[in-house]
């Protein structure tokens, strides 16, 4: 019969204790100071970002009021001429919808006739329509139909030429137009 003897106990590191309250209560306060940080964090974010996008306004204002000031002391050549510049521009202005109006009521009527460039000239009051027709017959009817025109009226034209296109004889054309002032 035989016993063992008794395994002896070699750990030389002593147990640790459960933590105690005071540990628990100082886990508990530093996790309330982070979620306050993280907090404190993001509310501070937001307010820098109020005053950048505050400041980024505040100087275009001031920006635009240095320009506004800037140009009312400007000398008089220079306002002479912009008011120049300012009456030619509304000169050369055109209302643009009773003239592609007209041109797509005439595009309806006239199945035969395809434009293929408008080209105006709004200083002279000028419109150049490039474009082939089935034939001169075609074509003529065509230029005569922008007597019933509001924007459009004496039609010159200007050029033609018989091409074959796709096997069919066509007549390319070039038709001036003027342009009335709105």
């Amino acid at each position: 019969m035989s016993r063992r003897p008794a395994v002896p106990e070699i750990d030389f590191v002593a147990r640790r204790r459960a933590p105690g309250w005071l540990g628990w209560l100082a886990l508990a306060l530093g996790c309330a100071a982070a979620a306050f940080a993280a907090e404190r964090y993001d509310t501070l974010g937001g307010q820098v970002e109020a005053q950048r996008t505050d400041n980024r306004r505040a100087a275009r204002a001031a920006e635009q009021a240095r320009v506004l000031a800037r140009r009312d002391q400007e000398d008089a050549g220079l306002r002479a001429r912009l008011d120049v510049a300012r009456t030619l521009s509304l000169q050369m202005a055109r209302d643009w919808q009773p003239l592609f109006a007209d041109l797509e009521a005439l595009a309806g009527k006239h199945a035969d006739v395809a434009l293929l460039s408008v080209e105006p000239d709004a200083a002279r009051g000028l419109l150049r329509v490039t474009g082939e027709a089935k034939d001169l017959n075609a074509l003529f009817a065509y230029a005569e139909s922008f007597a019933d025109a509001s924007s459009l009226m004496a039609p010159r034209i200007e050029v033609f030429e018989f091409k074959q296109r796709e096997g069919m004889q066509v007549v390319a054309f070039s038709l001036r137009l003027n342009w009335r002032r709105a």
